[in-house]
């Protein structure tokens, strides 16, 4: 059991530093440089000409020879030298003149000396040489041949996506050394990153403008602390929420959101907040962030993400480590704009998913798109360019978008689609279907040519057969979407994914009905000639907000219900509610059961105990709720038995069968609302998946649980693919004027068991069901057990209204009783994009981070994934 330790301050935003200064002028830039460019519009201070040699300086100090002026700054001021016995160009740093003989100054000059020698890192300036020399304290550090990246973005422009990412992943690197080293830079920015001409990137004024104060002596951090409290430590355009609150209650985290700030900076050519200095304190504290993939084309969703975690207003959001950064900006970084010395280093992988972390991303080249829709029964596929242009995918036997979701084989073949499901009757334990039944389960009972196989393998040979029969081009898709209910936990979607992986997808996202189906009812407003049914009705209703939507999913599948608001041409997922387990098939099986048990009166025997009755039984139960809620029928003919004996189903007693489904269905569209802090009556359209939906009487029941002046949108499960295809172009680079992709949110509430004061366990959540994806948040926890094994427990909500709980796995890591500090771990915890979740594991003594196994633990191994999907390409 793990007890909560005491909560990390988060920065107050309402907080004015009412005695700070302005910022000080940090060093400046070491190689042509004429005038600053930190992209902060408050902060031209005037330098001294570079092209003058200062006459108070004499052109020699000890072994080094000065030649000209490069750089002035608080600290002192850096001249082109050169080391007279080793004849080695560097940048040497005086102290000033007028600080020469404060004791305080050079005190400090010196501590902040030691810990720069302490950095030996090939994307860190590195110190050479320190000393006095006539009278003069000085730094001799190395010389770079290159240009500030301020000044490259002032001379050249805005920067491409595989440039900035080379140019932020090596900064990272270097960061990431100096964190380890515990010194904290606080002044990240493109004027203190320098790259050469061999495409290095290097770290400026690390450990020499500001580093961490346990770094400093003590008469320099009491003297500190006395002469500028709470100052400002940075430069305002870069600096982190907490850097304005509290200047020096700053950890590794601040360096990220400012190296964020600094990405942007690259990619557009400012900073992400402008204006006066209190325009961007605002921007800073409050003001939400520019959307990136407006106004860099090459920008995707995942990259965005990125960017997005990086700058987070509060610490727990962002990123834990440098070392994540560098990790998700791998498959971005252009291999020509990277230093061979790095790509030799560094083993650049592949990535399987399309967003979220790790995750791949896609060239601008990606030309076409597969989206794929999953059902109980059916398979529907579409296609898309970055166009937009959406066509639904036929096979060519018989030319209808939607493929049976079953698996058969006799002698010879293995058998899909009709041709599988025709053998249900005659056959039925040759034929497997309704396959997303089965996850969670080590293995299918049913063989398949005398194999049982993983629910996922199965899956995945659909897919396969899927895209074999009805993609058209040469070569296979660049990217693919595969839709999943938005109620899906951990262990559905995941499996959802490997099926998906070992299918040979590729760059695969996972997007939920609910948006999906969203997606399509917007483009049907854009192109209304479009096929897709609906039934709008005229709203004298002012409290309806025409932006919200309210989705009613009702299929095999699952029950979900969600509220989605349509704001600047952008989908959000505001909350959810249902679960897998309470699908349409409960309404199926109340079918079953009502014909079973009149059957019985009559016959005397209960057909379902019989394996070949129970099948045939189940088929005709299927085509007569298919002929109530497709054909309107009241009343339909079951035929039973040998001899046919048509028996009659009245719709009005199969549905009194289903009212407690009904009525559950209804509670949970309250509940998500609720999680929405809206009331029904705000919602401005409704939108309709699943037949039962269609049926007369549930509509009603509908209507006056949300009042008659709704609009009401009927989709299909082809409307959902066509909508998962727009989804999945939305978040690529390239895309034409497509609207920006929709933003998920989680539907499920991780959390942690701990104990409470008494010792008795408890659920502490962790990241909140509604919560933004990717969500994320770090914790430090302390593990007060006196045992050497720390256990963490996870769980998530589960429930059609979430209220009950289900184990994720546990953790165990090894402590060292004797000190606290060993005993504590920072904790990361993700949910990406996919809505799957990813956690991270820091100890005390290290800023790096190392990634967790996945939980829950799947029955399929990354290794037999891997394995699977070998076996199935070789049967090609």
């Amino acid at each position: 059991m793990v007890p909560p330790a005491s909560s990390e301050d988060e920065p107050n935003s309402n907080h004015i530093v009412s005695n700070a200064s302005y910022p000080s002028v940090p060093d400046t830039d070491f190689v042509n440089l004429t005038r600053r460019v930190d992209g902060n519009s408050t902060n031209k201070t005037a330098l001294p000409s570079l092209d003058v040699f200062p006459s108070d300086v004499p052109q020699r100090i000890g072994e080094y020879k000065l030649h000209r002026l490069i750089g002035v700054g608080g600290m002192g001021r850096v001249f082109l030298a050169e080391h007279t016995r080793m004849q080695r160009s560097v940048a040497l740093k005086i102290l000033p003149p007028e600080r020469m003989n404060d004791e305080v100054w050079v005190r400090r000059f010196f501590d902040e000396i030691r810990v720069a020698s302490k950095l030996l890192h090939p994307n860190i300036v590195t110190a050479f040489d320190a000393g006095e020399a006539d009278g003069m304290h000085f730094l001799a550090m190395e010389y770079i041949d290159g240009l500030t990246l301020s000044a490259a973005v002032e001379h050249s422009g805005p920067m491409a996506l595989g440039d900035v990412a080379s140019i932020i992943r090596q900064a990272a690197m270097g960061l990431h050394h100096a964190h380890r080293a515990g010194v904290i830079h606080r002044d990240v920015k493109p004027g203190n990153l320098m790259r050469a001409i061999d495409g290095t990137v290097k770290v400026l004024d690390v450990g020499l403008a500001h580093v961490s104060q346990h770094q400093w002596s003590t008469a320099s951090r009491q003297h500190d602390a006395k002469e500028r409290p709470n100052r400002f430590v940075g430069t305002p355009s870069f600096m982190s929420p907490e850097q304005i609150d509290d200047p020096d209650c700053v950890d590794v985290r601040s360096d990220i959101y400012s190296l964020g700030a600094t990405l942007f900076y690259l990619l557009v050519g400012n900073p992400p907040f402008t204006g006066t200095f209190l325009d961007i304190i605002d921007g800073h504290r409050s003001a939400e962030l520019p959307e990136l993939m407006r106004l860099h084309r090459e920008v995707d969703l995942t990259f965005d993400h990125i960017f997005r975690r990086m700058m987070a207003r509060s610490p727990r959001a962002r990123f834990g480590s440098l070392d994540e950064v560098i990790d998700e900006l791998e498959p971005y970084a252009e291999a020509k704009s990277t230093p061979s010395w790095i790509s030799d280093l560094s083993i650049r992988t592949s990535r399987g998913e399309l967003s979220a972390g790790p995750s791949g991303t896609l060239a601008p080249n990606t030309t076409h798109v597969i989206a794929i829709d999953v059902g109980m029964i059916y398979i529907t596929a579409t296609q898309s360019d970055l166009a937009g242009n959406v066509e639904l995918l036929s096979s060519d036997s018989d030319g209808t978008p939607y493929t049976r979701l079953a698996i058969a084989s006799d002698e010879k073949q293995t058998l899909f689609g009709e041709d599988a499901i025709s053998r249900r009757e005659s056959h039925p334990q040759s034929v497997i279907h309704c396959l997303p039944l089965y996850i969670g389960k080590q293995l299918v009972d049913r063989p398949l040519g005398g194999v049982q196989y993983p629910p996922e393998v199965l899956l995945a040979m659909a897919l396969r057969e899927t895209v074999r029969t009805k993609w058209v081009h040469p070569s296979s898709p660049d990217a693919s979407g595969i839709v999943v209910p938005s109620v899906y936990d951990q262990l559905h979607r995941r499996s959802m994914l490997q099926a998906s992986t070992i299918a040979g997808l590729k760059r695969i996202r996972l997007i939920d009905c609910s948006l999906a189906a969203a997606q399509a009812v917007l483009q049907r407003e854009a192109t209304p000639e479009n096929e897709l049914t609906h039934v709008r009705a005229h709203s004298s209703n002012t409290k309806r907000d025409e932006h919200l939507m309210l989705f009613l999913g009702l299929t095999y599948l699952s029950s979900e219900i969600a509220v989605i608001r349509h704001q600047e041409n952008r989908l959000h997922q505001l909350s959810s509610a249902g679960h897998w387990n309470t699908s349409a098939l409960s309404w199926l099986q109340a079918m079953v059961n009502h014909v079973a048990r009149r059957v019985e009166d009559v016959w005397g025997s209960d057909v379902r105990e019989i394996p070949a009755t129970a099948a045939v039984m189940q088929v005709r139960c299927e085509r007569a709720v298919s002929a109530m809620f497709f054909a309107t029928k009241a009343r339909v003919s079951i035929p039973i038995g040998t001899k046919r004996v048509d028996l009659v189903v009245q719709r009005d007693a199969w549905l009194n069968e289903c009212s407690h489904l009904l009525t559950q269905f209804i509670e949970t569209i309250h509940v998500a609302c609720k999680r929405a802090s809206i009331t029904p009556d705000r919602v401005g359209k409704c939108i309709l998946l699943g037949p039962f939906l269609r049926l007369p009487e549930v509509r009603a029941r509908l209507v006056q649980e949300l009042g008659a002046d709704i609009s009401i949108e009927t989709v299909d499960r082809a409307d959902v693919a066509r909508g998962a295809a727009s989804c999945v172009v939305a978040e690529l680079p390239g895309r034409s004027e497509m609207p920006m992709p929709p933003r998920g949110s989680t539907n499920q509430t991780i959390g942690i068991v701990i104990e409470d004061k008494n010792g008795r366990p408890r659920i502490l959540p962790i990241i909140p069901r509604g919560s933004v994806l990717p969500a994320r948040t770090n914790r430090r926890l302390t593990f007060k057990s006196p045992s050497d094994v720390m256990t963490l427990e996870l769980v998530e909500s589960s429930g059609h209204t979430g209220e009950g709980w289900h184990a994720l796995g546990r953790y165990t890591f090894n402590l060292d009783r004797d000190t606290t500090s060993a005993r504590t771990r920072l904790i990361s915890f993700e949910v990406d994009v996919n809505g799957l979740l990813n956690v991270r594991v820091q100890a005390p003594s290290s800023s790096g981070s190392i990634k967790l196994p996945k939980l829950p633990n799947t029955i399929l191994t990354d290794a037999s994934v891997a394995q699977w999907t070998e076996d199935l390409n070789k049967k090609r």
